[in-house]
């Protein structure tokens, strides 16, 4: 059993720009007797030499060596015996086959066992879809391998010419088949028919005939896989098993009649010169010259910048999910709040809704997934032409975000409200946004939104976080009676663009000098410095205490010189 043994029966990538139809595989096949399989002692082998010798005489050389082109057809004597009676022959592609077998038959019977299954044979597509990890015939397949099989990794129809053949057809009929576009009670054939992956591949099989010649033709039983080739359309090329390369020759074997055969892989692809080689390479680079050159052309050389002057604030965002409300079937509503100087294209829209999601369970949170995609584009510009009329702190924009439920019987609740800041700086966030709702004053209130739905509302949803028509300087919400609900999380790409960044290189300004000159950063900036005079006040403090301390420690202790 361990001269059987094979470690390395698993599958091979290549990838080549070479057109496949170049692909050609030596096979070299060669039967074995039981006797140099099966190890022998010392003894048993030289008290049976001469019967040994004996029979070695009796046995033919059985060997056998072929090359291979891609999707080459080879016949095998079960096919030559089946597709030589035109009677058996229905299809376009059997009428072919029978065309190619006669011809053969002219020439005289052949005795091959090396042949093939090309990409359009029934083989190759009925032992694609089921892969058994065993040869043995109580191996049961699985359900998922039952689903699975049903799945083609293969263009399925009769193309474009059938297409316009059936079009033709429901033309001159008079009438156009109506086609369900949802169906709630599929058949299991139907979802067999419609599993079809759209990764269109070609297959070749190099099969061998294991059966035994003094019988004649063999069995389907007795045809063995050797070699699959599989390429897909990125010219990705697969290989089951591997070229062998010098290594120990693979094993079949015969599990009708038991024999043994051998046989080994080789890569016999006519390979290319130098001159050849040249040219190819010579054309590549012209090719993607010219794709380089019409890519320019569609682009264009001056990029799009905005006016000088002005910020162009892009953001790409999600509303990835929302966790620990009280009700199911939540959705958001959520909208952009433009401070002063912002503006914003006609066509830009600033106001989105979700889908209606239902929680699930995760750990114990309730969290309703809505991965809902949305993007903007702002621009500022402070068009203030006094000076004492620019705003010193301005702002970045705010998405305002309203959490509602709306269950089966239509009860509709208001479940929280927060505010999102779109950050400063560039780059990539991940926020997660506390939420509150405004609650009544009475009982009253929580029973109508519990039975009937219903709940205290904002007229103005800027009152999130800065109404729009607060005038003041201090904002206070006291008396304003809200209760605490779940969490928003968001996810924000934002990218800031400006003439101005373009001096960044040349006069060594980071990002935040930059976007001070542009009166982003005011803000920060006024921040900082009252911390900083905080701080530096702190310390001249502790430094006139530790004074004090120390010149009233000195007076104590002269006092009490001067008394003693």
């Amino acid at each position: 059993m361990a001269d059987l043994y094979e470690p390395d029966l698993g599958a091979a990538y290549y990838r080549s720009n070479d057109p496949v139809k170049n692909l050609n595989i030596r096979v070299k096949l060669e039967r074995v007797t039981s006797s140099s399989i099966v190890p022998q002692q010392a003894e048993e082998k030289e008290n049976q030499n001469v019967e040994m010798q004996n029979i070695t005489d009796e046995v033919q050389k059985d060997e056998e060596e072929r090359v291979f082109r891609w999707q080459e057809k080879v016949f095998c004597l079960r096919e030559i015996e089946l597709y030589g009676n035109d009677a058996d022959c229905e299809g376009v592609m059997e009428k072919k086959y029978h065309k190619d077998v006669t011809e053969i038959l002219e020439k005289g019977k052949p005795n091959n066992r090396l042949f093939s299954y090309v990409d359009h044979d029934k083989f190759s597509q009925s032992v694609e879809s089921v892969q058994y990890l065993t040869t043995s015939a109580n191996e049961k397949p699985s359900i998922l391998t039952e689903k699975m099989a049903n799945l083609r990794r293969r263009k399925v129809g009769g193309g474009k010419k059938e297409t316009n053949r059936r079009n033709n057809a429901f033309r001159d009929v008079g009438f156009v088949p109506k086609i369900n576009t949802v169906d709630y009670n599929p058949s299991e054939e139907l979802r067999n028919r419609n599993h079809i992956m759209a990764a269109p591949m070609q297959v070749h099989y190099i099969m061998a005939d294991l059966s035994r010649r003094e019988e004649g033709s063999g069995t389907l039983a007795e045809e063995a896989v050797l070699c699959m080739i599989q390429i897909d359309a990125n010219g990705v090329i697969s290989m089951r098993p591997d070229f062998s390369k010098g290594k120990k020759p693979y094993v079949v074997e015969n599990s009708v009649k038991g024999d043994v055969f051998e046989y080994t892989l080789e890569h016999s692809s006519k390979s290319m010169n130098a001159q050849d080689q040249d040219k190819e390479q010579k054309m590549y680079r012209e090719v993607y010259s010219r794709h380089a050159d019409f890519l320019q052309a569609c682009v264009g050389e001056d990029f799009e910048l905005p006016p000088l002057g002005v910020l162009r604030l892009l953001v790409y965002g999600e509303m990835e999910c929302a966790r620990d409300f009280e009700y199911d079937d939540l959705y958001l509503h959520f909208l952009v709040d433009l401070p002063k100087h912002w503006t914003a294209d006609r066509s830009q829209q600033l106001s989105w809704v979700t889908q209606t999601c239902r929680t699930k369970v995760e750990g114990r949170d309730n969290v309703s997934y809505f991965s809902f995609p949305f993007n903007f584009e702002l621009f500022y510009k402070d068009t203030s032409i006094r000076e004492e009329d620019k705003e010193p702190l301005p702002h970045f924009p705010i998405i305002m975000v309203e959490v509602l439920s709306l269950d089966m019987w239509n009860r509709f609740r208001t479940e929280g409200y927060t505010y999102i800041t779109i950050p400063t700086h560039p780059g990539a966030y991940k926020q997660n946004a506390r939420c509150w709702r405004p609650i009544g004053k009475s009982a009253a209130a929580e029973l109508r939104r519990f039975f009937i739905g219903g709940s205290p509302e904002l007229e103005d949803i800027t009152y999130t976080a800065i109404p729009s028509t607060f005038q003041g300087s201090h904002l206070s919400k006291y008396g304003f009676r809200t209760e605490s609900t779940g969490t928003v999380t968001t996810k924000l790409n934002v990218i800031l663009q400006s003439q101005a960044f373009m001096e960044k290189k040349a006069n060594k300004k980071t990002l935040g000098n930059l976007l001070d000159n542009l009166g982003i950063n005011a803000v920060q900036a006024n921040i900082a410095n009252v911390l900083d005079a905080f701080k530096k006040a702190r310390i001249r403090m502790m430094q006139a205490r530790e004074s004090a301390n120390r010149d009233l420690f000195h007076g104590a202790t002269k006092t009490q010189e001067l008394t003693t």
